[in-house]
């Protein structure tokens, strides 16, 4: 682990430590971080016990430390995102959905790897969406630029990331 890409994962984990529950991850992987969101909206009529309607938002966020991003890598990076994030999704009639997000930083990548991670997607819908639904998004900050490259589902993370990027990254 470059020291500019401890710096840029501290960081990152500070402004998400504002909203989301960070678990430290360090088995030896590339995987450094789990961020946790949870939140419940609901409308009530003067007692709590009188709910009108409900729902429940939730956000699995991995943080990973590529160094040099390639095909294996980003499979990898998909396959243990799904397979740590599916059996966290808790489909329900108040559920509306559920994240799952792959944050990478990287010093290098594949030009093919990149073209792969644009393709990435995995939503899945419960009960026809009555009961929510579930989708995979990643996004991939190059930590010498700035640039951030994320899949189709993941375009609202860019302009945050790039936003975090361009403090964390120096000029």
């Amino acid at each position: 682990m470059s020291q500019l890409s401890e710096t840029a994962l501290q960081k990152l984990k500070t402004a998400y430590s504002a909203y989301f529950d960070i678990q430290e991850i360090d088995d030896g992987t590339p995987l450094k971080a789990r961020c946790d969101y949870h939140t419940r909206d609901s409308q009530y009529v003067l007692v709590k016990k009188a709910e009108l309607w409900a729902a429940e938002s939730h956000e699995h966020l991995y943080l990973w430390d590529a160094g040099h991003l390639d095909a294996s890598l980003l499979d990898q990076i998909f396959q243990r995102t799904l397979a740590d994030g599916e059996p966290r999704v808790r489909p329900h009639s108040q559920h509306m959905y559920t994240y799952l997000t792959a944050v990478a930083l990287y010093d290098s990548a594949d030009p093919e790897a990149l073209a792969q991670l644009k393709k990435l997607k995995r939503r899945r819908e419960y009960k026809l969406s009555l009961h929510g639904w579930m989708e995979f998004r990643i996004a991939a900050v190059d930590l010498s630029n700035g640039e951030v490259t994320v899949n189709r589902a993941g375009k609202a993370l860019k302009k945050d990331l790039e936003r975090l990027a361009a403090r964390i990254i120096p000029a």
